[in-house]
């Protein structure tokens, strides 16, 4: 699980949510649920990167298209 640092700043949306929770249980739950979706959604997944031959073939991950020399 991640955790929030020191610039990390709820989505405003979420604050007016989260003003409508009378039972503070029931607030704190939810507030910690949203900090971590919010986190998991900035994180980036940077895509694999594909070899490159000379003449403009390239190499994949999968036997199918696996170039031959």
């Amino acid at each position: 699980m991640l955790k929030p640092g020191k610039t990390f700043n709820l989505s405003k949306s979420s604050k007016r949510i989260l003003a409508q929770f009378p039972n503070a249980h029931e607030r704190g739950q939810w507030k910690r649920m949203m900090i971590d979706a919010e986190l998991s959604a900035a994180i980036v997944i940077k895509p694999e990167k594909k070899d490159r031959k000379p003449g403009g073939t390239y190499l994949t991950t999968s036997n199918s298209a696996t170039a031959v020399e």
